[in-house]
C-alpha cells in the first residue's frame, strides 16, 4: 500500500466526484476532503481541432489543470491545503475514448480490447492552495483483455459501474477478472489515480 510519510500532515482536498478515486485514496490511508470542479470537460480541447484525436496526455493535463483553476477560485487564498485534481481517458487505435455513451458502445469497446489493448492515460495536478506551487504528471498504463462472452458483459453492464468508466472497462470487476490479460502499470492508475506518485508530488508542493 501507499501511505504518506508521517511528517506530512497536510490538509488534502480531492477535486473529483469519482467514487473510484475516493476509494483509492482511502485504501492508501490518505484522508481527503472532497470538492467537485464544475467545468465543462467536453469544452476543453487543449488546442486540438478534433477532441477525439487529440494528444491524450495534453488533453488530460489540460482538463486536470482546468479543474484545479476552477477549485482554486472557490477556496480562500490563504487556505493551507494541497489540492489534487485528475483526469483520465483511454487511448485506443489512435483515438480517445471516454465513458461509453450507451450499452452498445460499451460492448464494442470491450470487444475491441481483445485485439488491441487499452492504454489508460491519467493526468494528476497537485497544487498547494496558498502558495500556488504546482506539480503535474501523466501516467500511462496498458491493459490487455481476452475475449469476454456476451452473457458476462450483460451481467457486468447490469451492475452499472462500467458505464461510468473511461473506455468502458474495469480491472477490479470480479466478473471480468478471468479475462484480464497482461498489464503494464498499476491497477490503481488504471482505475483512475496513480496513487503511488502522490507522496512525492505532495512533498514537492509543500517544500518552501
Amino acid at each position: 500500500s501507499v501511505r504518506l510519510p508521517c511528517q506530512m500532515t497536510a490538509r488534502i482536498i480531492l477535486g473529483s466526484q469519482s467514487k473510484f478515486r475516493r476509494r483509492l485514496l482511502a485504501e492508501a490511508g490518505i484522508v481527503a476532503e472532497l470538492m467537485a470542479a464544475d467545468i465543462d470537460e467536453k469544452a476543453v480541447t487543449a488546442g486540438f481541432p478534433d477532441r477525439d484525436t487529440a494528444d491524450p496526455s495534453a488533453l488530460t493535463l489540460a482538463i486536470a489543470r482546468a479543474k484545479a483553476e476552477a477549485l482554486l477560485a472557490q477556496l480562500p487564498a490563504d487556505t493551507d491545503a494541497v489540492l489534487i485534481t485528475c483526469d483520465q481517458v483511454i487511448s485506443h487505435g489512435g483515438r480517445i475514448r471516454e465513458k461509453p455513451e450507451d450499452e452498445a458502445a460499451c460492448r464494442a469497446y470491450m470487444a475491441s480490447y481483445a485485439t488491441e489493448p487499452a492504454r489508460t492515460v491519467s493526468a494528476v495536478v497537485v497544487t498547494h492552495v496558498r502558495t500556488r506551487k504546482q506539480t503535474e504528471v501523466v501516467d500511462i498504463c496498458v491493459q490487455h483483455f481476452l475475449p469476454v462472452p456476451d452473457d458476462v458483459m450483460t451481467e457486468v453492464i447490469a451492475k452499472g459501474d462500467i458505464m461510468h468508466c473511461a473506455g468502458g472497462f474495469m480491472v477490479d470487476e470480479p466478473l471480468l477478472m478471468p479475462y484480464l490479460g497482461p498489464r503494464i502499470g498499476t491497477e490503481q492508475s488504471i482505475i483512475g489515480l496513480p496513487v503511488h506518485l502522490l507522496p512525492d508530488m505532495i512533498a514537492q508542493v509543500q517544500q518552501k
